[in-house]
């Protein structure tokens, strides 16, 4: 998430790179229709190599990687790198897939089944998160332009991870497998752009240019790109009006309105959940939420529909549960499981040994006004005796490195909802995952779990809908209300794709010039 020129943020202070593109870009074969696209987002990366599996900065890779398969908008699955696949068995766990020819990195190097097989297998023997996502167990070269994929457990969502959002199908050129280094701050993938390392600034300014060796120039839809990080919703508002960016991701549902009265548009599906994160289920950090019945009382000590009205904008509905509509866990029978109830909540916490309350600290970000959500919930929780104040990281790499670090019980959070369950397990819930940093083993849950993994996606929800109820009176998280992952654009300068409950997130190689 970038952009921002009236910021309030604090330029970063990372030196520019100057080291030159790390793979020569020059101009594309084919010339671009649009010259220049801005977009103000969020956040920036901790690091541009695509093996840290953050799908939060899938702009950042996109540009640059294709991926092996392509999950579209109307949750079809179809050819991208790889051009057909085919399971082995019946069980998820091995699958066929031809790579297509003809296809160059950015550097001229050949993309092909050595290529796809070094960089999977690097990402195995590192165990990096696109690597157990899949749960790779081996990669084996079957012809030039093709290889078998085998998984160590079955996994049915082996499609989906291989596609852009989720970054296992993210294949960098022959020289990052041997170098992985040199990906930390230039990038060398077979994707449209190339990183030009020259005009970006770590942390503020990614400047990306055509890639001349590009297989499919009808893609590239600009001369150059440049992703500018606005923490500051308002900010990245403000750039878009004042023409300095085109287009301003994620937007504040606040601020939708305002936007659109000053000319814009926005585009955008109800995708996440807005709330708050148990990282220390064990009572490591903060002692008190080992209980789950201190967890079910901030949760109940939360007035949902009035956060949901002040802070969603018009568009969020207020939720007790992680799983929105859509997805294969969803319950609507646990839609209301935490009604507003104070009285339970103080009652909860002298049950569980504090009628006093405690103090905690909430780990928050200014991405999509958690900031400002965190602030709501301190209010409610300290009228049943919690004393918590927010800590608040404008860099999103800051919050992210804090999500892991030990130091915080809770966190600000904006998970998406609609995914299948296994994904969010794989990505969000298994023990030791980022937004689950807490290793303590759950039985009972990761049973649920491993029937997931030899269910087709189609026949899931039975199982998905018990691993909601679970999480949900457990109290694994305090979700306060859907939030739609919004976008906000000038119409006379660009267009988009329209986004789907199943792809939620707009390629940004379909942000096109207006005509």
């Amino acid at each position: 998430m970038k952009t921002r020129m009236p910021t309030p943020r604090t330029t970063s202070t990372a030196a520019l790179l100057t080291v030159g593109l790390l793979f020569g870009a020059a101009t594309a074969a084919v010339t671009p229709p649009g010259d220049t696209l801005t977009v103000a987002i969020g956040n920036a990366p901790a690091s541009l190599d695509p093996s840290g599996g953050e799908a939060s900065n899938e702009y950042y890779y996109t540009l640059a990687y294709d991926s092996l398969i392509n999950f579209d908008y109307d949750a079809k699955y179809k050819p991208a790198l790889a051009t057909s696949w085919k399971w082995v068995g019946s069980d998820y766990k091995a699958i066929d897939i031809q790579l297509r020819k003809g296809v160059k990195f950015s550097d001229g190097s050949t993309f092909d089944a050595n290529a796809v097989k070094a960089w999977l297998d690097l990402q195995m023997k590192n165990k990096s998160p696109v690597a157990v996502n899949l749960g790779t167990q081996s990669v084996q070269v079957t012809s030039p332009t093709s290889i078998r994929l085998t998984m160590a457990n079955s996994n049915p969502l082996t499609l989906l991870f291989l596609s852009r959002t989720w970054l296992s199908g993210v294949i960098p050129c022959p020289k990052a497998s041997t170098t992985p280094a040199i990906l930390k701050a230039a990038t060398c993938g077979t994707g449209p752009y190339v990183l030009d390392t020259k005009q970006t600034v770590t942390g503020d300014t990614y400047t990306y240019v055509a890639n001349p060796n590009y297989w499919n120039p009808a893609r590239v839809q600009w001369k150059k790109v440049i992703l500018k990080v606005v923490n500051n919703p308002q900010a990245a508002l403000d750039a878009v009006r004042a023409g300095q960016a085109q287009v301003a991701w994620p937007a504040q549902a606040s601020l939708i309105q305002s936007a659109t009265s000053a000319g814009l548009k926005s585009a955008g599906v109800s995708q996440n959940i807005l709330g708050l994160d148990f990282l220390d289920k064990s009572g490591k950090v903060v002692p008190a939420l080992k209980d789950v019945r201190v967890r079910q009382a901030l949760n109940y000590a939360v007035d949902r529909k009035a956060l949901a009205t002040a802070l969603g904008g018009g568009q969020g509905d207020p939720v007790s549960t992680q799983f929105l509509e859509g997805a294969d866990g969803y319950d609507a029978s646990l839609t209301n499981a935490y009604p507003y109830d104070v009285a339970k909540a103080k009652q909860l916490l002298a049950a569980a040994g504090y009628p006093q309350g405690f103090d905690l600290t909430i780990l928050s970000t200014p991405i999509a006004g958690l900031d400002t959500l965190m602030q709501a919930v301190v209010g409610y929780w300290q009228a049943i005796g919690v004393k918590a104040k927010v800590d608040t990281k404008p860099q999103a790499s800051d919050f992210f490195a804090g999500l892991t670090s030990g130091k915080y019980g809770v966190a600000a959070a904006a998970l998406g909802a609609t995914n299948p369950t296994l994904l969010a397990w794989n990505c969000c819930f298994h023990p030791g995952a980022v937004w689950n940093p807490d290793t303590t083993k759950v039985p009972a849950f990761e049973a649920l779990v491993a029937k997931l993994r030899v269910t087709d996606p189609e026949k899931a929800a039975p199982v998905a809908k018990q691993i909601n109820s679970y999480m949900t009176k457990n109290a694994w998280f305090v979700p306060v209300y859907s939030g739609k992952l919004n976008y906000v654009y000038d119409p006379k300068k660009v267009t988009l794709a329209t986004p789907s409950g199943a792809q939620p997130v707009i390629d940004i190689l379909d942000v096109k010039p207006a005509k």
